[in-house]
């Protein structure tokens, strides 16, 4: 069940929006599918919409975990937008992420806005075309700046030799002017209701957890909360994963994601933000998502392995639990990833993978220890790590081209993952 101790009944006359984000639908773990986790998801999001007198639900941006998601992947979006349209009442919008194809997502735009969906994949180049009144149509409640991910070209015309800061500046202060551009037009449309702006970035300030792409070159393109203009009573956001609010009373907000993507958001309690408009301006409450499956890491040795598994409480949801066990200080060369499985067998919880603590010799990575599983779980995920490891190795390397040898690395590694993201050309 949900708690509805911050959700207040919504007032005659105002508004309700449901901000979500990050749902990586056809997420994997581990090779693992989330897709029973997701339809959980969406099943309690439509009760949310019915119970709580949800008016739109907002997402804002990865709604898919690849640029290319499987039929069974873009079935369960879909199915979720047609069982939303049957609650005649109840507007779709959404933007896209960095993980998003932005062609994909806008490919079935006219068809889905007869279901009352609205996407917004790329960026609008008529900054009022970017603006959604909320409900559509005459008399509206609220507008909302419907401002997807910011692809390099959308910022900036990038020139050869440019350093880290110049380059950081011209994004940041391209963020800037496509926000200020989009506020400009609300009066040219005549526009007297209160606005939001929704946007997929990194605002200073924040938290991130181990599930996210740096959105830019090495994190480049964050800004400040107040880069976004005062005429937006709120800022709803998506790409960081925990829930948060950031800037005066809490202005920009992040819904996180709907179910925790990696070990390192085990502990992290998930949120349905609601955004209630009305004369009186907006107010702000949340809705805690229940646990639908238990992740947990398992810090242990290797001689230890077996007493943590047998010790180990799953607190089962309602699915089975996932554990990720951490292996500390060890130099056994074993296959622990087997191991552990084999001595889970029986157990109320699955195994899903074995990583290394990482362990140094002057600072170097050691794997010679580890198997090639134990390797690829540990190190996958942190492609920069890796490659200042490298650079660690080149002692005649000075220190003026390590810096130009790691700024062309993030550009190259900003490209693959746009181009991963569906935002390559």
């Amino acid at each position: 069940m949900m708690s509805h101790q911050s959700a207040p009944p919504k007032r005659p006359g105002w508004y309700r929006i449901v901000h979500t984000a990050d749902w990586h639908l056809g997420k994997l773990l581990s090779d693992r599918s989330r897709e029973e986790e997701h339809a959980l998801f969406l099943l309690q999001l439509l009760k949310t919409v019915q119970d709580y007198a949800v008016d739109a639900v907002l997402v804002t941006g990865d709604v898919f975990d690849t640029a290319n998601p499987s039929n069974s992947t873009l079935q369960q979006y879909y199915d979720f937008i047609a069982g939303l349209s049957k609650m005649r009442s109840c507007t779709f919008a959404v933007i896209s992420g960095n993980h998003d194809s932005a062609a994909q997502l806008e490919a079935p735009r006219r068809p889905l806005q007869a279901l009352n969906a609205y996407v917004y994949g790329y960026l609008q180049d008529d900054a009022a075309s970017r603006i959604l009144t909320l409900p559509p149509g005459r008399d509206p409640k609220v507008a909302v700046a419907m401002v997807p991910f910011l692809r390099d070209r959308d910022l900036r015309v990038g020139k050869a030799g440019e350093n880290y800061d110049e380059i950081r500046t011209q994004i940041v202060a391209g963020i800037q002017r496509v926000y200020a551009e989009t506020a400009a037009a609300l009066p040219e449309r005549g526009l007297r209701c209160p606005a939001i702006a929704a946007g997929h970035l990194t605002v200073l300030g924040t938290t991130a957890s181990d599930s996210e792409r740096d959105i830019h070159i090495g994190g480049l393109g964050a800004v400040s909360a107040e880069a976004f203009p005062r005429v937006f009573a709120c800022v709803a956001l998506g790409h960081l994963h925990r829930p948060q609010s950031v800037g005066d009373q809490g202005r920009v907000r992040y819904a996180g994601s709907p179910i925790p993507l990696s070990f390192g958001e085990a502990a992290d309690v998930k949120q349905l933000r609601l955004i209630d408009v009305g004369p009186d301006g907006v107010e702000h409450s949340s809705l805690e998502l229940p646990r639908l499956r238990r992740l947990a890491r398992v810090c242990t040795t290797a001689d230890g392995l077996a007493d943590a598994l047998a010790r180990f409480d799953p607190q089962t949801a309602a699915l089975r639990t996932w554990v990720e066990v951490v292996i500390q200080g060890s130099d056994a060369a074993d296959d622990l990833n087997e191991r552990a499985r084999e001595l889970a067998q029986g157990l109320d919880f699955d195994v899903l993978r074995v990583v290394r603590e990482r362990s140094s010799t002057d600072g170097q990575i050691d794997t010679s220890a580890w198997s090639d599983d134990e390797a690829i779980d540990t190190l996958i995920d942190q492609p920069l790590g890796v490659f200042d490891e490298l650079l660690s190795r080149r002692p005649r390397i000075d220190q003026a081209e390590v810096e130009q040898l790691r700024s062309a690395f993030l550009e190259l590694l900003e490209v693959h993952q746009q181009l991963a993201g569906g935002h390559g050309s």
